[in-house]
């Protein structure tokens, strides 16, 4: 276990999200839910488990973009587009986006789809991912209002530009937790994704739970620099405690 989850002491280990051509013998099957964040990313954090999907196993399609494992023909991701948006006169949508093009524009053409259908997708804790040399490629923590806060505050500590160090739009949260991470290591300056935020898959999730993702290297510069932060020392997690009679 590195400095940074040592210091941070989170309620749940991260979890590491990377592609392997065969599946791994040490990996479970997805449960039955069709959305992966319950059927994979929560059971890897709440058990401990390595969970892994192929092609074959894949519930909702979705996740072919949001995971990397090829995306969904064209012609489906175009219906999206409306259906995510005010939609037309023939078929209404969920006003998600002011417009088909918008749909498109903001959020379907934003979003790059990696991998392939040969691919599969592994979670697992990312002590053990790294301790077995895994090719880990985004990192995922779910948080509570105070673990987002001392990320946040990480994520800046590690930067020398002025830069937001968050990411957050519309997307399914499997884009969140895995593609737009991803994407996130493909830029000079890398943001935290902030997930969890589509309304279907808040129904597996306590209230207060959100998902943090970014991209391994992101990751690792924070875990090489945490000793020296301010997460080194108690006091930021005493400040945040009630009845504090000084505010700084």
């Amino acid at each position: 276990m590195g400095d940074l989850l040592k210091l941070m002491k989170p309620k749940y280990t991260p979890v590491a999200i990377y592609h392997v051509k065969e599946f791994p013998k040490y990996a479970s099957k997805p449960s039955e839910e069709s959305c992966v964040i319950a059927s994979m990313l929560l059971h890897a954090f709440k058990s401990g488990r390595t969970v892994a999907m192929s092609y074959d196993m894949v519930g909702c399609r979705g996740a072919l973009n949001g995971l990397g494992l090829g995306g969904e023909e064209k012609e489906k991701r175009d219906a999206l587009a409306v259906t995510y948006s005010v939609g037309t006169e023939e078929k209404p949508g969920r006003h998600y986006f002011c417009s088909p093009e918008s749909a498109r524009n903001n959020y379907f053409d934003a979003i790059p789809v990696y991998g392939s259908r040969d691919d599969v997708v592994v979670m697992q804790p990312i002590d053990e991912a790294e301790e077995m040399g895994a090719p880990v490629e985004t990192v995922v923590f779910l948080v509570n209002p105070l673990d987002l806060s001392a990320l946040v505050t990480m994520a800046g500590f590690i930067r020398d530009i002025d830069d937001t160090v968050i990411r957050t739009s519309f997307a399914f949260s499997c884009e969140q937790i895995f593609a737009m991470a991803k994407q996130e290591g493909e830029r000079e300056v890398s943001r935290m994704i902030l997930g969890l935020t589509e309304f279907y898959t808040r129904r597996f999730l306590d209230d207060d739970m959100l998902s943090i993702s970014m991209p391994y290297k992101m990751y690792k510069e924070m875990d090489e620099k945490a000793s020296s932060s301010f997460i080194a020392q108690d006091l930021w997690r005493n400040s945040a405690k009630p009845g504090k009679d000084s505010c700084c």
